[in-house]
C-alpha cells in the first residue's frame, strides 16, 4: 500500500494530492489503485512529460531488442538452408 501522507512530487517536492481511486477487481481479489498528482499543474504536465518520455524510451529500446532476436533466429535459418542443398 502506497504511503499517502509522504509521497513528495519527485520534480518540485510538494507533497501529492490523491487525484482519483478506484477498484478492479482480478479474479477473487479487489484491488484499489490510488493516483496521485502534484498540486501545481504545470509542474505535474512536466512530470507527465518526462514519464512518456521514460516509456517512450523503453518501448523503444525493447523493440529493438525484439528486432535483433527476430533478426538473428532468421539470419540462422538463412545459414541453415544455404548448407542444408550442399550436404
Amino acid at each position: 500500500m502506497i504511503n499517502t501522507t509522504n509521497s513528495p512530487c519527485i520534480r518540485c517536492g510538494t507533497q501529492r494530492v490523491v487525484s482519483k481511486v478506484w477498484e478492479e477487481k482480478i479474479d477473487d481479489s479487489v484491488i484499489i489503485n490510488t493516483e496521485m498528482v502534484c498540486p501545481d499543474p504545470e509542474c505535474q504536465k512536466k512530470v507527465d512529460i518526462t514519464n512518456k518520455n521514460r516509456l517512450d524510451k523503453y518501448a523503444a529500446i525493447k523493440l529493438r531488442s525484439e528486432q535483433r532476436v527476430e533478426n538473428r533466429k532468421a539470419d540462422q535459418k538463412a545459414r541453415k538452408a544455404k548448407k542444408s542443398p550442399n550436404s
